[in-house]
């Protein structure tokens, strides 16, 4: 057993990202090219610079010229590049490098998180049209749908900020959009671009009027005090200490 453990620690391991064994297909990758990137990449991770092509075919149970046709089809799709340098010597060698293939994955992620963010965005503003037309009690006009088109597409507004427009209007008791416009207006000419943003503009307004109706005025310091009876000690009579 001591010895069968020694041989597959001698026959050592090839790191391979996951993302590439769950995502081969969407790169393009059949299941033999996969297994050609493998045998290929598992040779240049043990130090060889030039992979041994008759090894791979007896792997793969594969002629060469079908190992050198499937090499030339990840090399059709960006997948495999294989560069002429020259060493200290002038002697040129071939170079082989998958950096496409990780250059491609990096691109597939960032299209799915695009993709999902959009989706995510969408459902958003299908939120907001719901949330006004059940404030107003009714449903949008034309109108107010191109209105509110506008406020995405044009305006850029998110729908995070949107929806606390909307708040601030039922809150004031105004359901109609020209009201909910002039509130988002107002953020943008105060550089206010998020919800979080505008929530910190809102509490330190809330806190401004609250110190001003709980500050009491002159008059009504005067009506606090209690009221002290005036005596005219001229008039006092004789009998009185």
């Amino acid at each position: 057993m001591e010895n069968d453990w020694e041989f597959f620690v001698d026959a050592k391991q090839v790191t391979i990202s996951s993302l590439i064994l769950a995502n081969y297909q969407k790169l393009g990758l059949t299941e033999e090219e996969l297994v050609l990137f493998l045998q290929i990449d598992s040779q240049l991770q043990a130090g060889k610079n030039i992979p041994d092509i008759e090894k791979i075919s007896q792997a793969m149970g594969k002629a060469s010229t079908d190992i050198y046709s499937l090499m030339h089809k990840l090399v059709e799709k960006k997948v495999l590049a294989i560069n002429t340098v020259s060493d200290e010597n002038g002697r040129e060698t071939n170079q082989y490098s998958f950096k496409g293939l990780y250059q491609k994955l990096v691109a597939l992620k960032r299209q799915e998180e695009m993709t999902t963010s959009q989706a995510a965005l969408s459902v958003s503003r299908a939120e907001i049209y719901k949330s006004i037309e059940v404030e107003f009690g009714r449903a949008l006009t034309p109108m107010e749908l191109q209105t509110i088109d506008m406020w995405f597409s044009q305006d850029h507004y998110q729908p995070e900020l949107v929806k606390l427009a909307l708040r601030e209007a039922v809150l004031n008791q105004v359901y109609n959009l020209r009201y909910i416009d002039r509130i988002l207006i107002s953020w943008e000419k105060q550089n206010i671009k998020t919800a979080a943003d505008a929530q910190k503009l809102l509490v330190k307004q809330r806190e401004v009027k609250a110190a001003k109706w709980s500050k009491p005025t002159s008059q009504s310091k005067t009506k606090d005090k209690p009221e002290i009876p005036v005596y005219k000690w001229s008039n006092r009579t004789e009998g009185e200490h």
